[in-house]
């Protein structure tokens, strides 16, 4: 399996902690990687056999006709558990949404969801997206970055939005992922379609095994912040005190749906994607 160390993507090592692959019949052996696309790559390449990662890079694959496939969401973003994303530094001068027109912004991924959701926010502040410039940074370097007006703004996910707010370096100025749909998966867990058609049993054991872990994660808060600031390296009283994300326990196309629409709108895609064709029955 394939991970990032954030919360929204620690699904495989809360399964892995609460002992829910091993009950599933799966031997969980996880990767770290930095982003989606790494682990798009080792899905790809035979390295790894399942992974998460954004929507809208998987997207952009399957537009592209290879051969991969959503199997289940991951996290599920909604009004009930908001934790807004814009950050901004904390004594600089943006102060409101127009503030940012001709603005850098900081993104872990060139490209991915959070990039779909910032030009959906700017359109529904009118900020001409044509102004805008995007740099790929680490998770961890956004409050630095900002502190020395290397951006202006940037996409910041925990747990390292609250290390960077306990650092000083950055405020909240907005929630750019409300402006794509009410509630969409910012992660989601996929796999090549030529390894789901030939471990079909695996497959649906593995599917079960993470909305079983959704269920765990979402009702067992305090161990999963055990198990993130291990993986984050993170002081274990920062993780456990910031604000936490649900996981879904089934697979619904509000999720996601308004993402493949809006994508394609942007141009992001080569070509439409249906939800059907993005996340086939297993």
């Amino acid at each position: 399996m394939g991970s990032m160390a954030i919360d929204a993507a620690a699904q495989p090592y809360f399964g892995a902690d609460a002992g829910i692959w091993a009950q599933n019949g799966i031997l969980a052996q996880i990767t770290m990687a930095q982003t989606g696309n790494a682990i798009m790559e080792g899905v790809m390449a035979g390295e790894l056999d399942a992974g998460v990662s954004n929507p809208l890079g998987l997207a952009v694959a399957v537009a592209r006709n290879i051969p991969i496939a959503m199997i289940a969401p991951a996290c599920v973003y909604s009004q009930r558990d908001a934790n807004p994303n814009l950050v901004v530094a904390k004594d600089g001068p943006i102060k409101t949404p127009r503030d940012l027109i001709g603005a850098t912004f900081g993104v872990g991924a060139l490209g991915d969801f959070s990039q779909l959701t910032l030009w959906a926010w700017l359109d529904k502040n009118n900020i001409p997206r044509d102004g805008v410039k995007f740099v790929e940074l680490k998770r961890g370097e956004f409050g630095t970055a900002l502190v020395k007006n290397v951006i202006q703004a940037g996409l910041l996910t925990e747990p390292f939005k609250t290390d960077a707010i306990r650092a000083g370096q950055v405020r909240v100025l907005g929630d750019t992922e409300f402006a794509v749909a009410p509630e969409t998966a910012p992660i989601v867990w996929f796999a090549s379609k030529p390894w789901l058609q030939t471990n079909p049993d695996l497959a649906k054991r593995l599917v079960k095994g993470i909305y079983a872990t959704a269920q765990f994660a979402n009702t067992h808060q305090p161990e999963t912040a055990q198990t993130l600031a291990r993986i984050t390296k993170m002081d274990p009283s920062v993780v456990a005190n910031m604000k936490r994300l649900i996981f879904a326990t089934s697979n619904q196309r509000r999720y996601v749906e308004p993402i493949l629409m809006l994508a394609w709108k942007y141009g992001m895609l080569a070509r439409p994607v249906t939800f059907e064709e993005f996340c086939p029955p297993i």
